[in-house]
Parts: C-alpha cells; structure tokens; sequence
C-alpha cells in the first residue's frame, strides 16, 4: 500500500516537472529569437550607426556561449563562409 501511494506521489511530482522543464524551454527559445531579431534590426541599420558596434556585433556573434544558444541559420552560414 505505502509503495503504491510512493509511485503515485513521484509520478506526479515528474510530470509537474516536466511541464516546468517545458515552459523553461519555451521561454529561452522566445527570448532568444527576441534577442536574434533585434541583432538583425541593429545589422541592418549599421551604416547609422558605425564601425564600433558593427565590431561589437562580430564579436557577439563569435563568442561561443552565443553560438551554443543559437546556431546559425543558411543565410548567416553564407556570410561566416564568404567572410572567411
């Protein structure tokens, strides 16, 4: 009887924690896309705004926790292999 209630109460309490690890989840997601829009927003409006920020940019977008949050799409592909 005990191990039955014992399975029960741990079930639940994996499941609550699986919906947290989701929500977790999609919310970084959202927040990084967020984030990677307003990259592009900056990229494109460049010429405004001058060399040091569009090194700034580089220099984001070289450093590897940013490269493990996000990878880079075929269009960003493209310019890493034509830069180079």
């Amino acid at each position: 009887m005990q191990s039955n209630i014992f399975f029960f109460i741990s079930s639940i309490g994996f499941v609550v924690l699986a919906i947290l690890a989701a929500v977790l989840v999609i919310l970084t997601t959202r927040v990084v896309w967020s984030f990677l829009r307003i990259l592009e927003k900056i990229e494109n409006s460049l010429d405004k705004i001058g060399d040091t920020t569009k090194e700034l940019i580089d220099e984001l977008r070289d450093n590897v926790f940013f490269r493990m949050l996000v990878r880079p799409g075929r269009k960003a592909r493209a310019k890493i292999v034509k830069n180079e």
